[in-house]
């Protein structure tokens, strides 16, 4: 019965569209290359999305059919809320990262633009260390949601439009 239960709610989800957060990511080009500034790191997880959907990722500008330029990240954390002891209570986590996809000839596809994400979360003043570890894995979804904005766009922006 259980089993039953249990492949009834699967064809249920399944059949309204459900889908996990970032899996339906689609490029629409068959090679890029990502060209990342100094102090960018959300390159790797650009690249990584790529793959995932079939992009074949080339080590130069030649032959690509599209160039994903990182060109600045920041990232700012700042103090959202307060204890009645005057300690951080909560803490906001802020990515942006500027970037810019021209295609194979030049073409600008999108131009001068941020991909930004948030994310607050609790400090627990007597678990330092979980809420550093907290903070660690928050940016790691900052990263993965900044990736996910440049994929979507540069999705948008390669589609074919019906005839």
């Amino acid at each position: 019965m259980r089993v039953l239960g249990l492949a009834l709610l699967s064809a249920a989800l399944v059949g309204c569209g459900f889908h996990l957060r970032g899996s339906g990511v689609e490029a629409n080009v068959t090679s890029a290359y990502v060209r990342a500034g100094q102090n960018v790191t959300v390159n790797s997880e650009v690249t990584r999305i790529l793959r995932q959907s079939g992009v074949k990722i080339l080590d130069s500008e030649t032959g690509a059919a599209v160039v994903i330029d990182l060109l600045d990240q920041q990232q700012v954390s700042r103090t959202v809320s307060y204890t009645d002891r005057a300690t951080a209570a909560e803490s906001e986590l802020n990515l942006r990262v500027h970037f810019k996809i021209v295609a194979a000839g030049g073409k600008v596809l999108i131009d001068d633009r941020w991909a930004h994400a948030t994310r607050t979360y609790l400090i627990d003043t007597n678990n330092l260390v979980g809420s550093n570890q907290q903070a660690q894995l928050l940016t790691g979804e900052l990263l993965t949601d900044c990736a996910q904005q440049i994929i979507r766009g540069l999705s948008a922006a390669t589609r074919v439009k019906p005839a």
